[in-house]
């Protein structure tokens, strides 16, 4: 059963809006009911229902009129319309399909079939509500991890800068990965964005059982949502992995030698460590942001701060967490 859904129902009889009403309200869902179909169109101001029950042609409501005005609006176009009538004719029932009716629902009929039908189309406008939500994730992952991108990064910030919870962010980047992709090619760098990819949902997963997220802006950078408890173990967690495993993309002679031999832009000879991991932590609520922007700006400096540290690192903004500085 498909619980807290709002279904409106739309009849002028009295008797039959209290039947329905009870019936799927005894099953969990959340009731609305209108006497025409202004006053439905006057209570959809208030939220967008997830089923309509429309008396189709019941003196007082022109239930197709109101089908076709409600197919007109984007938030209600996939919102399923169940027709009721107490006429059986062919002609009646196709007109309430080309308007955009899902279903017909001929009285007299049993209660269990209400409730069969209505749960029915229920479920399935919700499937249809997440491949939407899927399709717009894949469209916004990065191609090279398959991770949540910027456009998804921003939604996940700005909702839990809105809804005050208590998270950590964590935002990534790599020192050294210029040289490594100069030295050994770009499709060996993004072997080693998929490793600091797989790095990185392994501590998620290990260290607050994927309570969180995590998404690829893009190139060498990531950003970790976390509870703000679980930010430093994860910390340690990815620095751990990271330096275990980053060695393994060397050669022989680079990783005998911790480093890459090369010349730097001047054309000086010059070494270069193995790449390392540097991250930078916010505690969101502790900073009082208001947009994303201003999370944006935080992180530039929190990551600056962790790219003057050598080695792998998390680096938390002492202001973030109630530390003096």
């Amino acid at each position: 059963m498909i619980q807290n859904a709002r279904i409106l129902v739309v009849n002028p009889s009295k008797q039959e809006r209290q039947v329905h009403a009870s019936t799927l309200a005894a099953q969990g869902y959340e009731m609305v009911t209108a006497v025409s179909g202004e006053e439905a169109l006057f209570l959809l101001e208030a939220g967008t229902p997830d089923l309509f029950l429309i008396a189709a042609d019941a003196p007082g409501v022109d239930g197709y009129a109101l089908c076709e005005q409600i197919k007109t609006d984007p938030r209600l176009l996939n919102v399923p319309v169940i027709f009721t009538t107490h006429k059986r004719e062919n002609d009646a029932i196709a007109h309430g399909y080309a308007v955009g009716a899902v279903d017909y629902l001929v009285f007299p009929c049993h209660l269990s079939e209400i409730l069969a039908r209505v749960r029915t189309h229920i479920h399935l406008h919700n499937l249809l509500l997440e491949v939407e939500r899927l399709r717009e994730v894949a469209i916004d992952s990065n191609p090279l991890t398959h991770l949540p991108g910027n456009n998804t990064i921003m939604e996940v910030i700005q909702d839990s800068i809105d809804c005050k919870l208590d998270m950590g962010l964590i935002y990534t980047d790599l020192d050294n990965f210029k040289s490594y992709n100069d030295a050994y090619g770009f499709s060996a760098g993004d072997d080693v964005l998929r490793f600091c990819s797989e790095v990185l949902q392994e501590a998620l997963q290990e260290e607050c059982g994927g309570d969180g997220f995590l998404g690829h802006i893009g190139g060498d950078d990531f950003v970790l949502m976390v509870p703000l408890e679980d930010m430093e173990k994860i910390g340690d967690n990815i620095v751990r992995k990271f330096d275990s495993g980053a060695p393994a993309f060397y050669n022989a002679e680079d990783r005998a030698r911790h480093g890459i031999v090369a010349h730097d832009r001047n054309g000086n000879v010059q070494k270069f460590p193995l790449v390392a991991i540097s991250m930078g932590g916010l505690a969101l609520q502790r900073r009082n942001f208001t947009r994303y922007v201003e999370v944006a700006a935080a992180c530039a400096e929190v990551k600056h701060a962790a790219k003057e540290i050598a080695g792998s690192n998390l680096f938390v903004d002492k202001r973030s967490i109630g530390v003096p500085v």
